[in-house]
């Protein structure tokens, strides 16, 4: 019989936040969360593409995402 434990990984905040400063997406990327980083660098990209008021805004909550989200969870199987 096995059991599925599952456990949140753990990511440094500050570190996030100032790699999605730096690139929107590359804090999530850090957190391990691929697509939700490719959205964000196409999405604040557009927003600086298009106007530059909605970059920034979307760029804000990019860094908060990173900093203050969460990374999510990794399933492991347990022998037992």
């Amino acid at each position: 019989m096995t059991t599925d434990a599952i456990r949140e990984r753990r990511f440094n905040f500050l570190i996030a936040g100032v790699l999605s400063l730096v690139i929107p997406g590359l804090g999530q990327l850090y957190k391990g969360q691929f697509l939700r980083a490719v959205l964000w660098f196409l999405m604040v990209g557009a927003g600086y593409w298009f106007f530059f008021v909605p970059g920034l805004v979307l760029h804000f909550f990019c860094i908060l995402g990173a900093a203050f989200g969460s990374a999510g969870k990794d399933r492991i199987r347990l022998p037992g």
